[in-house]
């Protein structure tokens, strides 16, 4: 084989190895909260009940538990699962702002709906007022499972 031709190919090789790279992905920006309009409508069938947990820190975010002590916008608290049992969630409440950390921990009570928080003394918690409809969502969903 001419030794043209062997330099045309490798050419011919390369320029088809660069036109066969892609564009890059592009990511989709996460909303920091959840509408409940399109959470319920977008719910798939093979949900998880990780997902469920959604609607429970849209709960705590909803309560009146002391977010404006720390400073710090409610919709940056997520929940971080220490235990969830038959009777009990357990939460740490974490924010990822500028470094994480642990701003307080709550429970959520089941089998009455009452989330406690439980930051200052786990004997005797405070109760938390909340926005009912996540409640309901949450409910909803968890029973599926």
């Amino acid at each position: 084989m001419p030794i043209c031709l062997k330099k045309t190919l490798k050419l011919f090789f390369i320029l088809l190895l660069f036109s066969c790279k892609g564009k890059p992905a592009k990511k989709e920006k996460s909303n920091d909260s959840i509408d409940v309009h399109k959470a319920v409508a977008e719910t798939p069938i093979g949900q998880t009940v990780e997902n469920c947990y959604d609607y429970l820190t849209e709960l705590v975010r909803s309560s009146n538990f002391p977010f404006s002590e720390w400073k710090i916008d409610k919709k940056k608290v997520n929940l971080l699962i220490d235990d969830d049992n038959e009777e009990v969630i357990s939460c740490q409440l974490i924010t990822d702002t500028e470094g994480s950390g642990t701003i307080g921990w709550i429970e959520y009570r089941k089998k009455d709906g009452r989330l406690m928080d439980t930051s200052a003394n786990l004997e005797q918690p405070s109760e938390l007022k909340y926005d009912t409809k996540w409640k309901d969502l949450f409910n909803s969903c968890a029973s599926r499972y």
